[in-house]
């Protein structure tokens, strides 16, 4: 009897010592709700733990159960929960970001080991860098989430605010474990096809479905053109990743040395690759530099996933956090393409009383194929929309998810489509995009621009106007717009009316019609400041310089032949109408008149080799160029015939290019030439554009006096630079600032034939003296040196220029001192 006993108590023993446990759950960052991927997760007292997967989710089986769960990752603060009796059990975890303190680590002497393996990472950067295939194509999933978080108690109470929370109350809140609250305001889910193409680098991403629901959104086609993950590009093996219009360098770059320690932290298996994890941080915190972790492949020094933030610390502005993780799988060519990548943006509130905002993008990539080039033509539309590309069920998308939306998203999405339908929210989000764009949609007509509704200046007195467009509602064939605008003072109408017929979409081809009669100053043509609605508002307030009435009419024709390459050809009649005291001598007559007409037979090209172009409703918008530069090169020839007085020739060369410049920050220049042959009136001429006001602009010379100079040859080189932090981000006090160099170096060359001077009288036939134009020496440039700090308090910059030639000049002076205000990252 004792001895079944005994075999009885040591089989139960024996089955209690074989009992598994399973503890299971998710980690996420308290802030914003994601996941946090490669957190350590170990039960405390052993050494039984493992690392959470790209979706933040952990399992660990084991027979030892223990007393707590521990959570620890670099940049989180470290937190421990009970483990429960129990055989099976969910324990979630939220993390909190804590301060990354550079300082805390300590490195021995000698070289550090990390930068053998960094080292050899970065020698064989292009053996694993996907730009480096002939071709690829993926199928991606991509979904974006936007909150507004931060919800201070002075910014809920106020009764807008309330108003909202008020309908919210019976949807389920969305908050972190401390309460802190977001309101989620956009949500989109996106799948694609995306196309790469090497020599030349051509890029391409066909939306196949989408669905989009967002406060304001009134728009899916042009929205989903921008939701995809075209935009979602972040590739490590790159120098430099362009991500907010700001250059951060890679941990692996040609310089990694110079920007970033290292720390080996462990050898660990990463799926079936063993790999070496380190700890990557800036050498200077202010720098545009990451710091996290990245997992190397052992057997080929391969990225295998990244896990990397760019610190509060980076002088940056608003931006509180950017995190960025990655997955990467070789494909079969042995370049790699990231599996998964979460990108997560937190803006932080620009004053106490607002809130900030919180951004979050997902992309899954599978079916990737590799090395079999699409033609050259394929990539003349950069995004292209499939005509059915928003008829998709919710049991679709529900079949088509890599995963299933959390209970977290299905209550954003639940919040988002209650949000948009509260009268207060459309009416705020509809006065913001009326603000931004300048246009509010009303059914199938925008109201606007905002711009043409009221103005003051010398001639006009009060302006008043208004103006119409249709929308793609309307038609996706036709673009009609136009204004009217009537000065108090000078009782003149002005009007603006043009039609646009979109011929093909795909290889972009318009013909516009157009009839205008306009207020413009010399040298300072409305035609010139087009797409600019602001400044163009503000260039008509106050004293006009030289005014004169234009009357315009014009045919155009263009076509895109092929990617980046944009054909221009019409005609365009113009006639001036001077309100200021003007005369010049017509060829071969003595007589001196006062108003002339051109007809001109114009044509140009626009080549941009990278850049990014969407067709935003019945317009196109570009995102600019990547790296390569933009070329334009314009001819007009005009005629004395069709109404014309004049017979001349005309040609202009215009270069463009951003150069990023590791250390030194970002340079930028424009080089632009031109000629004109034939005897003309100078308001004809290039009348190169001053700046006589307080404020900075890089759209004139800043030390140069209005209609100061006058060419009929000339070639302009203008550079700027944005030093970014260098230097000042090394100095003790000044660092904390976040104060940014910044430089500008314009240079001109110009001259005036014989011809052109002489015919412009010194008085007019009445014996009045009359205001002339002032010409450069073909010799001697026009020049002028700049520097300056811009992100004073965030929004101000100060600019010191010094005119440096034709100091001889009438009211010339040699220093000028220049303000602006920007909302600039």
């Amino acid at each position: 009897m004792h001895r079944f006993l005994l075999t009885g108590v040591l089989l139960l023993f024996s089955m209690a010592s074989s009992a598994q446990f399973i503890l299971k759950g998710k980690v996420t960052d308290a802030e914003t709700g994601d996941p946090i991927a490669f957190a350590n997760v170990l039960i405390q007292g052993t050494s039984v733990g493992v690392t959470t997967d790209f979706e933040g989710e952990y399992l660990i089986r084991t027979q030892t159960q223990g007393d707590s769960l521990t959570v620890s990752y670099l940049g989180y603060t470290t937190q421990s929960k009970k483990i429960q009796k129990l055989n099976e059990q969910t324990i979630n975890f939220q993390l909190w970001p804590e301060a990354f303190e550079l300082g805390t680590f300590v490195f021995e002497a000698g070289e550090n080991p990390a930068f053998e393996i960094i080292r050899r990472a970065s020698d064989r950067r292009k053996d694993f860098d996907k730009r480096s295939l002939e071709a690829y194509q993926t199928k991606n999933y991509t979904k974006i989430e936007v909150d507004i978080d931060n919800l201070s108690e002075d910014f809920r109470q106020r009764k807008s605010v309330r108003t909202v929370t008020a309908v919210l109350d019976s949807i389920r809140e969305l908050t972190n474990d401390e309460g802190e609250k977001i309101l989620p305001v956009f949500f989109s889910e996106t799948v694609s096809q995306f196309f790469y193409r090497n020599n030349p680098e051509l890029r391409k991403e066909i939306i196949e479905k989408t669905k989009v629901t967002g406060v304001g959104i009134t728009d899916g086609s042009t929205t989903s053109q921008i939701t995809g993950s075209v935009f979602q590009e972040y590739n490590f093996y790159k120098n430099w990743l362009r991500i907010l219009e700001k250059d951060f360098i890679s941990p692996i770059a040609d310089g990694w040395k110079t920007y970033y320690d290292y720390d080996l932290m462990d050898s660990v298996l990463v799926g079936q690759d063993s790999c070496y994890k380190l700890q990557v941080y800036p050498r200077r915190e202010q720098d545009l530099a990451f710091t996290g972790t990245i997992w190397i492949k052992k057997a080929d020094y391969s990225l295998k996933q990244v896990d990397l933030t760019i610190p509060k610390a980076a002088n940056l502005n608003f931006v509180e956090r950017i995190k960025i993780q990655q997955e990467l799988e070789h494909t079969s060519a042995g370049p790699l393409i990231p599996s998964k990548t979460r990108v997560l943006l937190k803006i932080g509130q620009i004053t106490d009383d607002t809130a900030g905002l919180l951004a979050k993008f997902y992309t899954a990539t599978d079916s990737v194929l590799v090395n079999q080039p699409k033609p050259t033509s394929f990539f003349n539309q950069a995004v292209e929309l499939k005509p059915d590309f928003s008829s998709y069920s919710s049991d679709f998308w529900k079949s088509i998810r890599p995963d299933p939306l959390s209970d977290e998203e299905l209550a954003v999405l639940q919040m988002v489509d209650t949000l948009k339908r509260i009268p207060i929210i459309r009416f705020y989000s509809e006065g913001l995009k009326f603000f931004a764009t300048g246009y509010l949609p009303i059914k199938k007509i925008d109201l606007g621009p905002w711009t043409e509704f009221g103005n003051y200046n010398n001639v006009e007195g009060l302006r008043m106007g208004m103006g119409l467009r249709s929308n793609f509602k309307f038609s996706n064939k036709w673009l009609l717009e136009g204004y009217a605008a009537y000065g108090l003072v000078d009782q003149r109408w002005k009007y603006k009316l043009a039609a646009t017929y979109i011929l093909d979409r795909i290889r972009w081809t318009t013909l516009q019609v157009r009839s205008s009669r306009e207020l413009d100053q010399v040298g300072l043509e409305m035609e010139n400041l087009e797409g600019n609605s602001v400044f163009l508002a503000a260039s008509r307030f106050g004293t006009l310089r030289r005014p004169f009435v234009s009357t315009n009419q014009r045919l155009v024709f263009q076509r895109e032949f092929f990617k980046g390459f944009l054909f221009t050809a019409g005609i365009n009649h113009f006639q001036f109408d001077p309100l200021f005291d003007f005369y010049y001598q017509a060829k071969g007559s003595n007589e001196l008149k006062s108003q002339f007409k051109t007809t001109e037979i114009r044509g140009g090209i626009r080549y941009g080799r990278d850049e990014l172009i969407i067709i935003n409703d019945n317009t196109r918008a570009s995102f600019g160029p990547n790296r390569w530069p933009i070329v334009a090169l314009n001819f007009a020839k005009g005629i004395q015939s069709l109404g014309g007085d004049i017979r001349y020739t005309k040609l202009n060369f215009y270069l463009y290019q951003r150069l990023t410049m590791g250390i030194l920050g970002v340079g930028r220049y424009e080089l632009d030439a031109g000629k004109i042959w034939g005897e003309v009136p100078y308001p004809v001429l290039k009348n190169h554009l001053g700046n006589e006001t307080f404020f900075y602009t890089t759209a004139a010379f800043n030390t140069m006096n209005f209609n100061e100079f006058a060419s009929d040859k000339f070639v302009s080189l203008r550079y700027r630079q944005s030093f970014e932090g260098f230097l000042l981000n090394s100095l003790p006090l000044i660092k904390k600032l976040k104060w940014r160099m910044v430089g500008n170096a314009n240079v001109l060359f110009g001259s005036v034939r014989n011809e052109n001077i002489q015919n412009v009288p010194s008085i007019d036939p009445f014996g009045n003296p009359l205001k002339t134009f002032g010409r450069l020496d073909p010799s001697k440039p026009y020049v002028e040196l700049g520097y300056g700090i811009e992100n004073i308090f965030k929004f101000f910059r100060v600019d010191f220029f010094h005119r440096m030639t034709y100091l001889d000049q009438p009211e010339a002076k040699p220093f000028h001192v220049k303000v602006s205000a920007q909302i600039i990252l």
